[in-house]
């Protein structure tokens, strides 16, 4: 026996899939073209490095009362 909603799931799965990597064909494309621009002037190539030198989850400085 199928079960009918399991194409479904398939499809929304294929579909999540695709976006995802078309998002990162598209992110990959811009970093690219970012380290072109760097090949020219070094402003690029140190703004990526802090970029990626920085860390990704900045707490806040004063977190609020939990209370």
């Amino acid at each position: 026996m199928i079960n009918v909603s399991s194409t479904e799931i398939t499809k929304a799965l294929v579909m999540r899939y695709l976006q995802h990597d078309a998002d990162y064909k598209k992110r990959s494309l811009y970093l690219q073209e970012i380290i072109s621009m760097g090949r020219k002037d070094q402003l690029w190539i140190r703004a990526l490095a802090a970029y990626f030198d920085s860390p990704m989850d900045v707490p806040p400085i004063k977190s609020l009362c939990k209370n």
